[in-house]
């Protein structure tokens, strides 16, 4: 006869990997945990991989250093290039930090506009002062995020905080691609009033925005047709690439046509958030596509769902709504695309085992996502409306608090609890505004580092920066090929973290050559 156990207590235990242990089991609750074989510490490879690196880049710095003093000994009469003034008009930086070769010596004027091939780039490049310039911090923002998706994608070493979160919460995997969107509108600001100084007729950069969009779009799809999911009947039709065309065409069309190409010099009493009261009209516009998105995810109707449903569906609250997957958001996916064109593989279904398709860069998501780049707008205005570093950095924290609080009252500051839980498959307005704090912030401080007290130029990371869309569709492209990745000899968190710290190195690589060739892709 089988007798059913009941368990009345509950335990708290950290099993960790490849350890042995045995359970005390009791009538109706566990009475003691042995430990019979010690596991292994699965953070040490991340701890020996971070030493690695340091010390790497510890004697990269040692041998530029005496490179450079080596050439000052043989060059005593080298011309040494002049500061930057705090209050420069647009950006704190120019390109005149950039090395002439790769000893890293200065030059004393501005070099040359880069010669630039094969054009596909996610984002503009920021000039600055007219000079061809670049901000650097930007650049290295931009580089450390496609960095990040790339190890991400080659498996994060199977750590659990560089996947993806199942549901709602956010892990290091899911700041990535928002803040891709919050740099894409930073810079967009950069592209649109740098056209429109130069007099471009506006119906000529429409044409350009439509024409960046279908290639992205393309390009995305593309990306879908991978690993021989290219069967028409079945085909995905959104995705990463997709969302960003859709994001950007919507913020570049806002600002062409409501962009004031020169900033007035007369004073108002709204003098000190000029920036944000001189784009009332995008704020306008942006908030009404988030009430938009509020109002379909909490009022439409959803056969066989409670109105305002959030939830993964499957096995979720014991399966109450097992069909359910998404809400609302996977419902408008359905009914435009199809249900055979929607992504049948969600973060969710391993955990709650639904079979329900929704894709996490669905329709109803991007009308949020816009926010996303409407925030790194606001960034983008601040460096263009205010001349000196202290403004700018001030102003990015300020909104980097005000943006985390509004998260942390939206979720009720619980992964499981509030309104409007931090969601990226959901893009909830939540996940929106605590990922641009994080942006916000990172920017404050890679400015300060590099910008203002010109630390660290951002190498090697504003290689990859500087050719995003290159590393990316690259990556995606030869993932799953050797060099850049194998199948490991064992189930163990060193040998994946080896393989992908190896295949994601060779990207920094890849992009460091093509910067020595000036070779740069962009849309």
């Amino acid at each position: 006869m089988k007798q059913r156990v009941t368990f009345t207590s509950r335990v708290r235990y950290h099993f960790g990997q490849y350890g042995t242990y045995q359970l005390g089991i009791s009538t109706h609750n566990i009475t003691h945990i042995q430990v019979l074989v010690k596991p292994l510490n699965e953070f040490l490879p991340l701890f020996v991989a971070f030493i690695f690196f340091f010390m790497l880049a510890f004697v990269w710095q040692c041998t530029k250093f005496f490179r450079q003093r080596m050439d000052a000994s043989y060059s005593p009469h080298r011309v040494r290039s002049a500061p930057v003034d705090e209050s420069s008009s647009l950006l704190s930086q120019a390109l005149s930090r950039e090395s002439a070769s790769s000893s890293g010596t200065q030059q004393s004027s501005p070099p040359a506009p880069l010669p630039v091939t094969s054009q596909l780039q996610l984002v503009d490049i920021p000039d600055s002062r007219g000079t061809g310039g670049r901000l650097l911090s930007l650049d290295t923002f931009r580089g450390l995020a496609i960095i990040i998706m790339v190890f991400v994608n080659y498996g994060g070493g199977q750590y659990y905080f560089f996947q993806h979160a199942r549901w709602n919460g956010l892990t290091v995997a899911d700041l990535v691609f928002p803040w891709f969107l919050w740099i894409m509108g930073v810079s967009l600001i950069f592209s649109i009033r740098s056209q429109l100084r130069r007099t471009t007729k506006r119906y000529m950069m429409l044409l350009h925005i439509l024409k960046r969009c279908t290639i992205l779009f393309f390009l995305g799809l593309i990306i879908n047709s991978g690993n021989g999911h290219n069967y028409m009947p079945t085909f995905r039709i959104m995705g990463v690439l997709q969302r960003f065309s859709i994001c950007y065409g919507i913020t570049a069309l806002m600002e062409v046509y409501l962009m004031n190409p020169q900033e007035s010099p007369e004073y108002v009493w709204y003098w000190k958030v000029r920036d944000i009261m001189r784009s009332g009209v995008q704020w306008t516009i942006t908030t009404v596509l988030v009430i938009v998105h509020t109002a379909i995810t909490f009022g439409l109707v959803v056969p066989g769902c409670p109105k305002g449903y959030l939830g993964p569906g499957g096995l979720y609250n014991g399966g109450e709504h097992g069909n359910c997957t998404g809400g609302a958001a996977a419902y408008v996916d359905i009914k435009v695309l199809g249900k055979a064109h929607v992504y049948r593989s969600p973060t969710c279904r391993m955990i709650y085992n639904n079979d329900a398709p929704y894709d996490p860069e669905g329709i109803l998501g991007a009308l949020t996502a816009v926010l996303t780049v409407q925030l790194g707008a606001a960034a983008g205005r601040i460096i263009v409306t205010y001349q000196d570093h202290d403004s700018r950095i001030k102003r990015w924290i300020i909104w980097g608090i005000v943006c985390g609080m509004l998260a942390g009252f939206l979720c009720s500051w619980h992964k499981e609890s509030g309104p409007i839980p931090v969601n990226k498959n959901l893009w909830s307005l939540s996940f929106v505004f605590v990922t641009a704090c994080f942006a916000f912030l990172l920017l404050s401080f890679l400015y300060l580092i590099i910008d203002k007290w010109q630390w660290w130029n951002g190498s090697p990371l504003r290689y990859a920066g500087m050719n995003s869309i290159l590393v990316y569709m690259g990556h995606e492209i030869c993932g799953g090929l050797f060099p850049w990745s194998w199948t490991p000899v064992g189930e163990h968190h060193a040998n994946y973290l080896i393989m992908n710290l190896w295949g994601t190195s060779m990207w920094i690589i890849i992009a460091y050559i093509c910067h020595r060739q000036k070779l740069y892709v962009s849309v």
